[in-house]
């Protein structure tokens, strides 16, 4: 299959190198900066690069990588350009906005909904790797898209290396995902907001690096990720503050009991679940 990567960033580059690495398909690139793409081309990330209007109607498939307030606009403004009967997928990180306003659309090809589930703190094609998706999930969240369109895709991420293939609801995806991702997010942002956090050296080890770690943020992409699945990712704040609050009621009155028992429902969990 001729393969389509528009938008050579972390992820979008890293899906590039990852099928040239593990499959034979051909993959073309695009980005909006064309010094990047002239350096896929250069990597051997990519087969080919240039222009949209060149390269969208040769794609079997087309993976769309930008952030998420650009992929519906992308989509509709180029829609006569994908070729009839092809695959238009993206990698955002929320799916219902997305893929409930372009299930409203009739297109000649095949719009679904695509989750990649991995990332770096840091971003940019520079840091994109061909491993990026090692024992990673590769979610689909298809809505009128035919069975047979979704096992093609789901077929190219196995043949990429992805672990786990996963179709599913775009709520549902949402939902899990403020609880996995996005609330882990929220939580590190404001650990390390404490007034503390500059002084830590010679005072953190493990705990602080873990708890930490995913608070080297792009604040931009991050921003509309949180708005745009705003119900779910505040359900989960919600349900953090009342732990907080129980963790915090039981240390002040000294509820030792309490405590104990908070702590050992939390083990019992992480032991169960992993």
């Amino acid at each position: 299959m001729k393969i389509l990567i528009a938008g050579l960033g972390l992820i979008g580059a890293s899906l590039a190198k990852t099928i040239k690495k593990n499959t034979n398909h051909y993959v073309m690139g695009w980005n909006r900066t064309q010094s990047v793409s002239e350096k896929a081309l250069e990597d051997g990330a990519v087969d080919e690069i240039g222009e949209l209007s060149e390269l969208i109607p040769k794609a079997d498939i087309t993976f769309v990588n930008f952030y998420p307030d650009a992929i519906v606009p992308f989509i509709e403004e180029h829609k006569s350009l994908f070729k009839p009967g092809s695959i238009v997928t993206d990698s955002c990180g929320i799916k219902t906005k997305i893929c409930r306003t372009l299930e409203k659309e009739e297109f000649n090809f095949s719009f679904i909904g695509a989750h990649p589930m991995a990332g770096r703190e840091v971003s940019g094609y520079e840091n994109s790797l061909a491993t990026l998706f090692d024992n990673a999930s590769f979610i689909c969240t298809p809505t009128n898209a035919p069975k047979s369109k979704t096992d093609t895709l789901t077929e190219l991420a196995r043949e990429m290396g992805f672990a786990r293939t996963v179709v599913t609801t775009p709520e549902h995806h949402d939902e899990m995902i403020a609880f996995t991702s996005q609330i882990a997010h929220v939580l590190a942002c404001s650990y390390v907001l404490s007034p503390l956090a500059p002084m830590h050296t010679g005072f953190s080890a493990g705990s602080y690096r873990d708890v930490s770690r995913v608070a080297r943020i792009n604040g931009e992409m991050w921003s509309e990720l949180f708005i745009a699945n705003k119900e779910p990712l505040i359900r989960e704040i919600d349900d953090l503050v009342q732990n907080l609050e129980k963790f915090r009621a039981a240390i002040d009155k000294e509820d030792s009991a309490e405590l104990e028992s908070l702590m050992a429902s939390a083990n019992k969990i992480k032991e169960e679940i992993g």
